[in-house]
């Protein structure tokens, strides 16, 4: 994977393409000693470490669901259709009546993973004199995804799957990062001297 080079100032940040990222390149390796080596070797495991388990949602036939999800099916698909004359309410509204008149059909699809597992990345973040190294989800609702009862994760239902295979095993390892670009530093100035 190539390095993936994010600009920050304040609130607002970009990402820099692969012809405009040589000046950032340059300063990642004019950086002392093993610096970036260890810094992406870290954030390269967590990454495969998450990736290797991201749960990804199994497909779902709309003939599988229970009434409500037929409902909430329909009514997106009314509202996804005809946005100008059925607003999402009106839609769920019309889904309801046709529930309770006994004539709803849901449209006959899967629905699939949206793959936030693709999204996850790593990356080096310049934010003014600070440069970050990375791992994140780009998906938007990345935070939101939970541990549920099909799972396959050694991790408690309802707990969020972004803390458990990103945040925290980026705090386990800054420590060790911590001391290992410490080292780097002190065989550095040996060197000097």
């Amino acid at each position: 994977m190539g390095r993936k080079i994010r600009v920050k100032q304040g609130n607002m940040s970009i990402d820099v393409d692969a012809a405009s990222s040589t000046i950032f390149t340059d300063i990642l390796d004019a950086l002392p000693g093993d610096t970036i080596r260890i810094l992406e070797q870290t954030t390269e495991e967590i990454y495969k470490d998450a990736y290797a388990v991201w749960p990804v949602q199994k497909p779902i036939e709309t003939g599988e669901l229970t009434e409500e999800g037929k409902v909430r099916v329909t009514a997106r698909n009314i509202n996804r259709e005809n946005k100008d004359k059925y607003k999402i309410k009106r839609a769920f509204a019309a889904s309801y009546n046709m529930q309770r008149l006994g004539i709803l059909k849901p449209p006959e699809f899967s629905i699939k993973s949206k793959g936030s597992k693709e999204k996850l990345y790593t990356a080096f973040v310049f934010s003014g004199d600070n440069i970050e190294a990375v791992v994140g989800n780009s998906a938007p609702y990345a935070w939101a995804i939970k541990v549920g009862v099909d799972t396959d994760l050694p991790f408690s239902l309802g707990t969020r799957v972004s803390n458990e295979l990103l945040w925290k095993p980026a705090k386990l390892k800054a420590d060790s990062v911590a001391e290992e670009l410490a080292d780097a530093a002190t065989d550095i100035a040996k060197k000097v001297k």
